[in-house]
């Protein structure tokens, strides 16, 4: 039996992997101030400064992954973060993997994880209120009914879980599947073993930026 064909396929843009680097690292500053501001009212002053400063990192990676939404690559844009008919056996698949921590196969994808791209979606909306109400707080405690210290404290507790299962999941990928999933928001380089017996067909997709579907119904 021949060995796989090892396929290196450019699957994220640098706009995109800078837009991560930029909501990642922001995220990680802002939920640790944003701690400190809470919880040590002698660190306070310093935190909020710095909580600042990283909200206009967050501000900046995300105006850049909405413009992708509309103008990126088709894996990019907001239609891509909606799960299609044909990846729910994938999801499926991918949540069996969880549960199992691990000892069940996981199943390949172009970009996205099929599985997390609904939390991606409710992670972009909560970034978006967070930096509504954070920007709103200095002034004002109520909006449309809603006391804004209670949503920006929600959906940051929100982040925080999810924060810390993203990085866990990604581990698990990468360790697992041995696509370099972590490396791939450095470099936008992803592997792909293929059987070498299709080998010329779908490698060739690959390497042409084939959509997410065509690359399912090849492998």
């Amino acid at each position: 039996m021949e060995d796989p064909v090892i396929k290196r396929v450019l699957v994220w843009s640098g706009w995109l992997r800078i837009s991560h680097a930029s909501i990642g690292l922001a995220v990680l500053v802002l939920l640790f101030t944003g701690w400190l501001i809470a919880e040590s009212p002698s660190l306070a002053e310093s935190a909020l400064d710095l909580h600042y400063l990283a909200s206009s990192f967050l501000i900046f990676g995300l105006v850049v992954r909405i413009v992708l939404m509309f103008v990126g690559v088709e894996h990019e844009r907001l239609a891509g973060l909606f799960p299609a008919s044909s990846e729910l056996y994938a999801m499926a698949r991918t949540f069996r993997f969880y549960i199992s921590l691990g000892k069940s196969p996981m199943p390949g994808w172009y970009a996205q994880n099929p599985l997390w791209k609904p939390v991606y979606l409710v992670i972009y909306l909560a970034l978006i209120v967070l930096v509504i109400t954070g920007a709103a707080l200095p002034d004002v405690s109520l909006m449309f009914g809603f006391y804004l210290p209670s949503v920006h404290t929600f959906w940051a507790q929100l982040l925080l879980w999810f924060s810390v299962l993203h990085i866990v999941s990604v581990v698990m990928h990468d360790y697992k599947n041995k696509t370099t999933d972590i490396s791939a928001m450095v470099n936008g380089y992803r592997l792909f073993l293929i059987d070498s017996n299709r080998a010329g067909s779908v490698a060739e997709k690959m390497v042409q930026h084939i959509s997410i579907d065509s690359l399912k119904k090849n492998k």
